[in-house]
């Protein structure tokens, strides 16, 4: 029965991808402030060990998912250290500019091996421990994934990809008491536009188009998203399955500015 209350994560294992920054490391906070393990994934060595400085509940490792040979080390980590895993959070993400005429190959291959196959071989490698523990899936999607927008066409693509296994997935792996569902968060104060190659300048001038297009004229927070995705996960959320929770102060509701 759901109760009113704090989340009690205690003696539960969390792996968490893209965790050492931005909405990952804000989930892996919140989830150890409840009592939870987690182990955050991440390709930098130096950011992963920023991220779980001083943290008790916080181990990193580096890895690199969009590669199908280092995931099976992260699962083998997280069984060695705590002997479980309840909540796989599927956060790290490739985006980049891809324009029709200028896109290639390599970049919609990148795309769609971090945000579409990786997902699926950290699931897959978690399956026998998550059905031990009937744990919770929470892959993160985007409000993009929704809304037709121009400049980064894939990412898009790759989101309205994993909504759909999101869904698929909860239907198939639900006789095994796994509940999996996906938040889609909309324009957040991250670094992801730096990391995706934009400029500053660009940054700036699409930040500012977002912001008059929220009706609350103002950008989310990873504090606000992973909020979410600890709801979901909350082993009393037993009723919420295949739901893709939209967190982006009505951007859905206006469009996405081109």
């Amino acid at each position: 029965m759901y109760s009113i209350g704090q989340a009690d994560f205690s003696g539960k294992a969390i792996i968490i991808t893209g965790g050492s920054s931005g909405i990952g490391l804000a989930a892996a906070q919140q989830f150890a402030d409840l009592g939870g393990n987690v182990l955050i994934v991440g390709r930098h060595e130096e950011t992963i060990e920023q991220a779980s400085k001083g943290r008790e509940r916080i181990v990193g490792r580096v890895a690199d998912i969009s590669q199908e040979e280092q995931i099976g080390g992260i699962v083998q980590e997280a069984l060695e250290r705590w002997g479980r895993i309840d909540v796989v959070v599927n956060n790290a993400v490739a985006a980049v500019s891809t324009p029709l005429e200028t896109v290639t190959t390599p970049q919609i291959t990148s795309i769609l091996q971090t945000n579409v196959l990786a997902p699926t071989w950290l699931n897959q490698a978690a399956l026998p421990a998550l059905i031990a523990s009937k744990g919770a899936i929470v892959n993160i999607s985007s409000v993009v994934g929704h809304l037709p927008t121009t400049g980064v066409t894939f990412y898009a693509a790759s989101k309205a990809a994993l909504d759909h296994l999101t869904r698929c997935w909860a239907r198939e792996l639900a006789p095994h008491g796994i509940r999996v569902n996906a938040v889609a968060p909309g324009p957040t104060e991250t670094g992801a536009l730096v990391k995706a190659g934009f400029s500053s300048a660009q940054v700036e001038n699409i930040r500012q188009k977002e912001r008059e297009a929220i009706p609350f004229k103002q950008l989310g927070t990873p504090e606000e998203v992973a909020a979410w995705i600890v709801t979901l996960a909350d082993p009393r959320s037993t009723w919420i399955t295949g739901q893709i929770i939209t967190v982006d102060g009505g951007l859905e509701l206006a469009g996405y500015p081109s």
